[in-house]
């Protein structure tokens, strides 16, 4: 199955023509089949001869309801553009015509309506109007096939100018990343909330979870799904499909938000776009200005990158007066909401963007980022986008990476290590040049915390992650980056800390002869030591150097004023384990007894030895397990 959009002038037979095909009526409304006037959305299908299903969003023509028609046009490839003969080319046949180019509609069948009306001479006229009207537009190849939904004549060819359509276009990709645009909400009794839409990026299937956004209805699962009246386990990309939601009250959803799966799809009140107007018009920052994506209308605040308005081609920031559920690539209709006029269209370049550039300079360099992310986007190069994603934020996690890329977060390939990025750990990858420049910035810290504490094995670790920090790296991103180069043997880790690989601690001869006093001071009664400053003062001993001994495991610290050398904690060990073996279970004050020591040595040694597991404390007594 494939859906086609109907476009075109109003009363120029659009939805008569859809009856003729179909043999269904697509107006739902009483109203409008009274006035003959389609006022919002309706919908159709039919077989072609070659067994192919093609089913029709037939929108309104009329100006007044041209936000409907966007609504049904924003989410379909194909068109079926219907031009009546008896008046020929119209405004509204312009505009229409304006927007499916500006929303990338490159396939097309040109109806030719109401041939019964006029004679021969007529219908040729109007379809070499036709022709010159679209001669400079990607539909100049476009069949035009004269047709009459009042007597038959033609609906046969049409047919088979549908069928050709289908056959030629491209099929619709499928990223894993199922996005629905609701244009319709309501209630089935007995069954709940239904919603309706276009499927496209990704399958849905019944039983699984999903969720409305940006409205946030919250995770619900799929109860059912139906395409084109049947019942149906799988829907595909592409489809034309109706979801039955469980637990989702009818008010929670509506037109304008999108049924995603949980997790690939954030909202956004702002997008990074690239315009282009259409003839006579600019955008700038004053106007009245309407958004249109997918289904969603959106007043939005226009901020062209580089200084004054857009005329032909430039880049914009869109602040909207609501969230969207957009990615990189999708299509939007820009009207001026006062003049009820489509003014520009374009495609959205960065989907959650940076804050913006103050001044020329910043203004300038992200008006270059978004050259890139548009020359990608145009070759359809996933590697280049992300290439460009990474330069700018330097680093990113790769979940949300690939929704604001429109990436498939289930095709690892598609988001491999290309030469634009670097894949860390923790799911986060990161730009190279940035990795460089990181990679410098920790070398750096921490040479300079070894010049600053020599007899220091190694350096905080939050010294190094500081740095790389102000270098630019996101602050989640700084573990994923410190391990990175850990593993690749930029930095050492060190107990608790890091160092450089060529790090070494070299003592000069006064502090080997401080260190050798020190030593021979406490080892002279080990388990039994002097008060640790007492020793160092009298060997002359600073901090820096009692601090090196502790952190090589000559010393142990047993308090803040309290160390032994590390052989002697051995000693207790083994004696402690005799003792044990022994008597049994023993006091903190037998313990004190069997080592000679006193109760400021023997309290903080004994809670050592639990935390090691040579002792282990129940009760007032202690085992030896």
């Amino acid at each position: 199955m494939r859906v086609v959009v109907t476009a075109g002038h109003v009363d120029h037979g659009k939805s008569a023509l859809v009856r003729g095909l179909t043999g269904m009526e697509p107006d739902r409304f009483a109203e409008e089949r009274a006035r003959g006037l389609t006022i919002d959305l309706g919908f159709a299908w039919t077989d072609l001869p070659d067994g192919t299903t093609v089913a029709f969003v037939d929108v309104p023509g009329h100006e007044r309801f041209i936000a409907n028609m966007l609504a049904g046009a924003g989410s379909c490839e194909l068109a079926l553009l219907v031009i009546a003969a008896d008046e020929g080319w119209m405004p509204q046949s312009t505009e229409h015509q304006a927007i499916l180019d500006l929303l990338g509609v490159r396939h097309a069948v040109v109806a030719l309506t109401k041939v019964d009306r006029v004679d021969d001479e007529t219908v040729e006229l109007a379809a070499e109007e036709i022709r010159d009207a679209l001669a400079d537009s990607p539909l100049a190849t476009a069949p035009i096939v004269p047709c009459s939904a009042t007597d038959g004549t033609g609906l046969a060819e049409v047919r088979g100018a549908l069928a050709g359509l289908l056959a030629s276009a491209p099929a619709p990709r499928d990223d894993e990343r199922p996005r629905l645009w609701l244009d319709r909400a309501f209630t089935v009794r007995g069954a709940g909330t239904v919603v309706t839409g276009t499927l496209a990026g990704g399958s849905l299937r019944v039983g699984e979870e999903v969720a409305a956004l940006p409205q946030g209805a919250g995770a619900t699962r799929i109860r059912g799904l139906q395409m084109l009246g049947e019942q149906a386990e799988v829907a595909p990309p592409g489809s034309r499909v109706a979801v039955n939601l469980v637990g989702v009250d009818r008010d929670a959803v509506a037109r304008g938000d999108a049924l995603v799966r949980p997790g690939q799809w954030q909202p956004t009140h702002a997008v990074d776009v690239r315009l282009r107007t259409l003839s006579g018009w600019s955008v700038e920052r004053r106007g009245a200005w309407h958004a249109h994506l997918g289904t969603a209308q959106r007043t939005a605040r226009v901020l062209p990158t580089a200084a004054g308005a857009i005329s032909g081609e430039g880049t914009a920031r869109l602040e909207l007066d609501g969230p969207v559920v957009a990615a990189a690539g999708d299509r939007l209709i820009l009207r001026e909401a006062g003049a009820w006029e489509t003014v520009a269209g374009g495609e959205v370049l960065d989907p959650h963007p940076p804050p913006r550039p103050r001044g020329r300079a910043a203004r300038e360099q992200r008006g270059q980022e978004l050259a890139r992310r548009a020359s990608a986007l145009a070759r359809d190069d996933d590697a280049a986008l992300l290439a460009a994603h990474l330069a700018e934020r330097r680093a990113a996690p790769q979940q949300t990476t690939a929704g604001d890329l429109g990436l498939a977060n289930h095709a690892p390939a598609r988001l491999a290590e290309p030469a634009g990025a670097v894949t860390l750990g923790g799911g986060w990858l990161a730009d190279p040049t940035a990795l460089d420049a990181w990679r410098e910035e920790a070398r750096a810290a921490a040479d300079r915390a070894h010049r600053e504490r020599p007899l220091a094995a190694a350096a905080p670790r939050d010294v190094v992650d500081r740095a790389v920090h102000a270098a630019g790296c996101p602050e989640g991103a700084l573990g994923a980056v410190r391990e990175r180069l850990l593993a690749e043997g930029t930095l050492i880790a060190v107990g608790s800390g890091v160092a450089l690989p060529e790090h070494r601690v070299t003592l000069t001869d006064e502090q080997d002869t401080a260190r050798d006093a020190l030593l021979a001071r406490l080892r002279a009664a080990p388990l039994s030591p002097p008060r640790l400053s007492e020793a160092a003062a009298e060997a002359g001993a600073d901090d820096a150097l009692v601090g090196h001994l502790v952190e090589s495991g000559v010393l142990v610290r047993l308090a803040d004023d309290v160390a032994v050398p590390a052989e002697a904690v051995d000693d207790a060990a083994q004696r402690l384990r005799a003792l044990h073996a022994q008597a049994g279970p023993f006091t903190a004050a037998a313990a004190k007894d069997a080592l000679g020591t006193t109760r400021r040595v023997a309290v903080p040694l004994l809670e050592l030895l639990d935390r090691r597991g040579v002792t282990r404390r129940e009760g007032d007594q202690r085992v030896c397990p």
